[in-house]
């Protein structure tokens, strides 16, 4: 069988010079370390946006339990676990 056709039909084979296929390396690495600049650029504003919103979420939520408690709104209960036989 002749190397120049390819056993998959609508599929062209072609040789590719040595300077695009470095030219595509250098295009693939180049991408990929702008993905990491980007990843790490938002790593930077959302983590510590994040760590703020939480520390904000439980300390408003430590008060609002700290005014329930206070205000008696707080329902106190005994809790049994029945476990049924099947």
């Amino acid at each position: 069988m002749d190397t120049r056709y390819s056993s998959h039909p609508g599929i062209k084979l072609i040789r590719l010079p040595r300077w695009a296929a470095v030219l595509a390396v250098i295009a693939a690495v180049s991408l990929g370390l702008l993905m990491l600049v980007v990843a790490a650029g938002l790593a930077l504003i959302i983590i510590p946006v994040a760590i703020v919103g939480g520390m904000i979420l439980r300390w408003r939520l430590r008060r609002r339990m700290a005014e329930a408690a206070r205000s008696g709104d707080v329902i106190d209960a005994e809790y049994r676990i029945i476990d049924r036989e099947r």
